[in-house]
């Protein structure tokens, strides 16, 4: 799939889950980013780091719910109620971020920015691919461990994690900026990749996500579509069917068959 759908999926879903703090609009979202997640998730390091931000999420969403817990005089149900709200954007845009990250390459989009930005784009390129690369060393240095006999079950054999992971981002780092040399970064040469061809099921997953954030931004100009839940008082949320509409599709990308991928 082309790294650009892929790219304006991300922003659409984004733009969808920062707009709102309604959970009849951030549940469905939710949803929806578990979908395709299951449907384009690759196999390598990047499909696992999906689960690393889906338990990141419910920590996020746990912390700023009880936060108000801390506060002098006690919690009160609307303060919790506003805090939860929070949360559970904060939760929701966390998910479609590790979605994004699960089913594509972050040098793949890395290649669509503009020769003048490419050392920004590298820098984001490197920040998305982190995870799925210390989830990899976290995986390969466990295994290396029970193969020696040694309990990993154990909360102790973590403390055994740090130096070899540490060890092994930095062996990861060399490579890097050798390849990162060999191509000419920083300098004139670069090397030049072929453009990868847009296909109608990209094109389709692109214009989807831009089908679901426009409502959602002129909602949002327009203060329309219960975009933001009464907490004071509390009150049952409201929900718009349009916007609704708009959620679902988002799953588009589950509707595009993956042989498409490899054309």
């Amino acid at each position: 799939m082309h790294p650009g759908a892929w790219l304006i999926w991300a922003l659409g879903a984004g733009t969808v889950a920062a707009s709102t703090t309604n959970p009849f609009y951030l549940f469905p979202l939710v949803a929806v980013s578990y979908l395709v997640h299951s449907t384009h998730r690759g196999t390598g390091p990047q499909a696992r780091s999906f689960r690393f931000f889906l338990t990141f999420a419910a920590f996020a969403f746990t912390t700023r719910t009880l936060f108000v817990a801390l506060t002098p005089g006690g919690p009160t149900w609307d303060g919790l109620w506003f805090d939860a709200l929070e949360g559970a954007r904060l939760a929701t845009l966390l998910i479609v971020f590790g979605t994004f990250n699960a089913v594509t390459d972050p040098f793949k989009v890395l290649r669509l920015a503009p020769r003048r930005f490419h050392e920004p784009a590298l820098a984001a390129a490197l920040a998305l691919s982190l995870t799925p690369r210390t989830l990899e060393s976290v995986t390969q240095v466990r295994e290396a461990q029970r193969l020696r006999g040694m309990d990993v079950a154990r909360w102790r054999s973590w403390a055994g994690l740090v130096i070899p992971v540490l060890e092994t981002g930095m062996e990861q780092a060399v490579v890097l900026a050798e390849s990162m040399d060999a191509r000419g970064h920083g300098r004139t040469r670069r090397s030049r990749y072929r453009p990868e061809r847009w296909t109608t099921g990209a094109m389709l997953i692109a214009a989807a996500a831009v089908a679901a954030a426009g409502p959602f931004v002129i909602a949002y100009l327009d203060h329309s579509g219960a975009l933001s839940v009464p907490t004071y008082p509390i009150r049952w949320p409201s929900v718009s069917m349009w916007l609704l509409a708009g959620v679902f599709c988002l799953g588009m990308p589950a509707l595009v068959p993956r042989h498409e991928e490899r054309r």
